[in-house]
Parts: C-alpha cells; structure tokens; sequence
C-alpha cells in the first residue's frame, strides 16, 4: 500500500512538471515592456474579462500578445491550442497512472473522457483554422466549435464522477489518485472554459462585423 502511494505521488509531481512546461513554454515579456502602454496586452485583459478565470485568462496568453495582436479569431485559437496542449499532457499522465496496480477502475472512464476532450478540442482548432467562413457558413462553423468545445468542458467535468462510487477496497490509493485526478482534471476544466468564452466572444463579435445573427 505505502509503494502505491509513493508511486501516486510521484506521478503527481511529474504531471505538475510536464502541466506548467507546457504552459510556459511561450517565451515572456520582457522586463521592459509592462512599462510601455501594450495595446495587445491591453486587448487580451480585457477579452478574458469575459471568461470565468480571467486571470489565468490573461498570464497563460499575454505572452502571446504580439502573435494575437487585437484579432479576437487569433486569441481564441491560441486558447483552444494551449488547453489541448494541457489536456494532452494529462492524458498521457492519466493513461500512465491507471496502470498502477491498484488504481480504482474508475480511472480508465476518467482516461476515455479526457481522449474524447482532446479529440474535441482538436476538431475544434481544425474547423476554426479552416477557409474563412462567410454568411451562414460562419454560423454552422462557429457552433460546430462551440458545441465541441462544451463537450470538451462537460468531459472534464464528469471525468472524476465514478469514483465516487468505487468501493473503498484500497482506500489509500483510491483517495490519492483522486485528489491527483481531481486538481489536474479541474485545471484542464478551467483551461478549457476560459477558451469556449473566448470562442464565443469571437462569434459574437464576428456576427456584428459580417452582419449575421447565428
């Protein structure tokens, strides 16, 4: 029981590695430019105003601001490419983790649902980066991505749901691969729900300008 738990903690701390390497992989500012007035900086804050995590809305893209610039199609694209780049990583880790003998078999669903988030967010990055849409093109591209990426968010949600209905056979590893599940699977859910806010602020945005109502 003790060399489980010692194994699940160890994942743990190679997940969180492998989570914010992924993360900050983007170079940062330089330490001269929170000085100067950021027009794109500035765009981003305000943007993910409008997401439920703004704050990590803006550190996980501001580096980012001189790629996005003020494009709101460009700021949610690097949101739904960095959650999957996320949600990938804990893929890998979830899918290393439940073949530590002992682990609740709950986590096997826990491992579909965060594959069925990534292949979601990947549908959605490819639809979203194809021809621009015109007209009422735009509208069924646009909810083609929306209604992905709120699969994506509901996987996420639901992935730790069967554990609470594992038996407590072995309840050492049983609580410590939930909590590993719980904080990494709620991060990517936080990830992901800033990204469709950003979606969503691109579509609406865009109908305004290309004069449709989706």
């Amino acid at each position: 029981m003790r060399s489980l738990s010692v194994a699940a903690a160890i994942f743990a701390v190679v997940f969180s590695t492998q989570l914010i390497n992924s993360i900050l992989a983007a170079p940062s500012p330089t330490a001269a430019e929170p000085q100067r007035r950021n027009p794109s900086a500035d765009f981003i804050r305000t943007s993910c105003k409008s997401t439920m995590y703004p704050m990590r809305c803006y550190r996980t893209l501001s580096p980012y601001a001189s790629e996005i610039g003020s494009d709101p199609k460009k700021l949610a694209m690097k949101a739904l490419n960095v959650t999957l780049k996320v949600t990938k990583s804990a893929s890998k880790l979830m899918k290393r983790m439940s073949r530590i003998p002992g682990v609740p078999a709950a986590l096997a669903d826990c491992v579909e649902e965060v594959e069925d988030a990534v292949d979601e967010l990947g549908k959605s990055i490819g639809e979203m980066g194809g021809a621009p849409a015109q007209g009422p093109e735009f509208c069924r591209m646009i909810g083609d991505v929306q209604t992905w990426v709120s699969a994506a968010e509901t996987d996420d949600d639901t992935c730790t749901d069967g554990f609470e209905e594992v038996p407590t056979v072995s309840p050492g590893v049983k609580r410590n691969v939930k909590k590993i599940v719980e904080k990494h699977v709620g991060r990517i859910a936080r990830f992901t729900s800033n990204a469709l806010a950003l979606v969503n602020l691109y579509a609406s945005s865009s109908s305004r300008s290309r004069h449709v109502k989706c």
